[in-house]
């Protein structure tokens, strides 16, 4: 928690000498975000590695719209696979992952066992709250182009489309490990019983 209010008051204070009201636009959103999952993570207990990787997403997105590389590439511009992933689709896919965990975290308990047992089902839910979640943070980008003229910044058409396609890669990476973790018991079985029938 000191973590996450110690570089949100550095990146805020830069965002203020510098006059950039967008990043601080954008601030004000990630505080929004952090105060409702702060309130959720009290009332129904998110696990621990969940808080920790949203204050490191938090980290990673502030980082991303104030870091500069060499030859002024803003880091979110910054290409990881040259022409293809950036850096701003790694942190939509990182963001949508830990908010799809987070949400099976939330629901799984509240989940009627035969929507449980049908894991197809309830990953398809997850995935489509997490997607929703995600086009609701991208509706929030035409406010940054409207009131203060962020077009260079939020990015094109293109840009927007592949936010979304990484928000739902991320929340269906999410879904399929969780799915492997609810059979890893099975799976060490068969393996223990593969490795008896070989003995």
């Amino acid at each position: 928690m000191f973590f996450t209010l110690a570089y949100i008051a550095a990146f805020s204070a830069r965002g203020l000498a510098l006059s950039n009201y967008e990043f601080l636009y954008y601030t004000a959103l990630m505080i929004a975000m952090i105060f409702l999952g702060v309130k959720v993570a009290r009332r129904l207990h998110l696990a621990f590695f969940i808080l920790v990787n949203l204050s490191v997403w938090g980290f990673l997105h502030l980082l991303g719209g104030n870091f500069y590389l060499s030859g002024g590439v803003r880091l979110y511009d910054f290409y990881l696979i040259p022409n293809f992933f950036r850096y701003d689709n790694f942190i939509h896919l990182y963001a949508s992952f830990i908010i799809t965990l987070a949400l099976y975290s939330l629901l799984d308990n509240f989940t009627h066992e035969q929507i449980r047992r049908r894991y197809w089902l309830f990953s398809f839910i997850l995935i489509l709250m997490a997607a929703g979640l995600g086009t609701f943070v991208e509706l929030a980008e035409p406010l940054a182009v409207i009131a203060l003229g962020a077009t260079g910044q939020v990015g094109d058409y293109f840009n927007n489309a592949f936010d979304l396609f990484f928000n739902l890669f991320g929340a269906v990476l999410a879904t399929i490990i969780v799915y492997y973790y609810q059979e890893r018991p099975k799976f060490l079985k068969k393996l223990n019983a593969a490795a008896d029938k070989n003995n």
